[in-house]
């Protein structure tokens, strides 16, 4: 089973537990308020209830926001599960304003402390906030903020009950204020809860990158690596409490290209590991002669390197200026190096392919002296190669 399916299946498993603990817990709230004439409760038990709403869009969302990259969504479809998330916060504060409208509009409580209302509260304030470990804990494990904010939604509604509580505990006392008190508390928690998930998620949808020490302690962990040096450029985006980095690190100028994308690919894993919280890292190589010099952010015109000729003009040029060598100088495999805004070459000569009897010394003094004719050549090397 695939780490998505995984984290599907606990995501979906965790739902389903809370919403059938919601609506046994919602209904059963509900009707002890309807007999204890508590507005409060009542209000608690449509709290709950909202939860088993909320539950529902999380299940749809857990089912496939969990899947894989394809051909419409190349990232993923996390965004669905912050998209849910954004959704979710809206009903509630949808759902705080019609408590707090109906508790104010409502004629005066005439609410009583039953045994049956207290033992839905107590049994809400204990089976809530077992939920929310249960949930928290899950959402922890397989990184969903979605999860989290349901799981801190359990938790709000064991905070509304015990203030519940406490109104209906006022109310025995004499207080019967008490009782519409506690209903605009329980609105009031539903609402604070509800704006701080909207914003956060929104905040996600458009980019907002993620906390500052934790890309210091991930550049941190690339630049531990030997032949890594100086993480920069570093830009990172969220998605439904996974992170998705970009970042430019620099490799020893004379590294092949074969070991830079070694280095690249070790720094990603590297960084996987050490922070599980990163999903994927593009990591684009520059060469360590460019630190002092560097990057594309610094030019407001074209970057200097990029003014020297690319690999097809120069292969055509090396072509024609060594057009008498071509029977043993391999042109199509000469290896170039732009560094420091210049350009090195590295052509190679095949030893069993050159002349008999040729003095390889004057053969190479030859190749140079054609290719001095160049103006963007900086430095040319002939690396001859011998048969095994």
């Amino acid at each position: 089973m695939t780490k998505q399916l995984q984290e599907q299946d606990i995501a979906v498993r965790v739902t389903l537990v809370g919403a059938v603990w919601d609506a046994i817990l919602g209904l059963a709230k509900i009707v002890a308020g309807y007999f204890s004439q508590s507005q409060a409760l009542i209000a608690d038990g449509i709290h709950s209830l909202s939860d088993l709403v909320t539950d529902v869009f999380v299940y749809f969302a857990s089912a496939n926001s969990r899947q894989g990259p394809d051909e419409n969504h190349p990232y993923g479809h996390l965004r669905f599960e912050t998209l849910t998330t954004v959704f979710l916060g809206m009903v509630l504060i949808i759902v705080a304003l019609g408590i707090a409208y109906d508790t104010i509009t409502a004629p005066a409580s005439q609410a009583q402390l039953t045994w049956y209302g207290l033992a839905a509260l107590i049994a809400t304030i204990v089976i809530k906030e077992a939920i929310f470990h249960y949930t928290k804990k899950a959402g922890d494990q397989i990184g969903s903020k979605m999860l989290i904010a349901n799981a801190w939604h359990s938790r709000s509604d064991a905070l509304s009950s015990i203030a519940v509580l406490i109104g209906l505990i006022g109310v025995y006392f004499g207080y019967g204020w008490a009782d519409r008190v506690a209903s605009i508390v329980v609105a009031l928690l539903i609402g604070k809860m509800a704006v701080i998930m909207v914003w956060e998620n929104l905040a996600e949808l458009v980019d907002t990158a993620p906390d500052p020490k934790l890309i210091a302690q991930i550049k941190a962990t690339a630049n531990s690596l030997k032949h890594v040096m100086a993480p920069h450029d570093v830009r990172a985006r969220s998605m439904a409490g996974k992170i998705y980095l970009d970042m430019h690190i620099h490799v020893p100028s004379h590294a092949s290209v074969s070991e830079g994308h070694y280095l690249g690919d070790l720094v990603a894993y590297t960084i996987k590991q050490a922070h599980p919280q990163v999903e994927d890292v593009m990591v684009h190589i520059d060469t360590d002669d460019k630190i002092q010099t560097d990057s594309f952010l610094n030019h407001t015109g074209k970057p200097p390197h990029l003014k020297l000729p690319a690999r097809h003009q120069i292969m055509a040029d090396l072509g024609f200026l060594l057009r008498q060598h071509t029977a043993y100088v391999d042109i199509a495999n000469a290896r170039l190096h732009y560094l420091d805004n210049h350009l090195d070459v590295e052509i190679i000569a095949h030893f069993d392919k050159a002349p008999e009897g040729a003095d390889l010394q004057q053969l190479t003094a030859r190749i140079l002296q054609e290719l001095q004719t160049t103006s963007y050549i900086n430095k040319a090397t002939v690396l001859w190669v011998f048969p095994e």
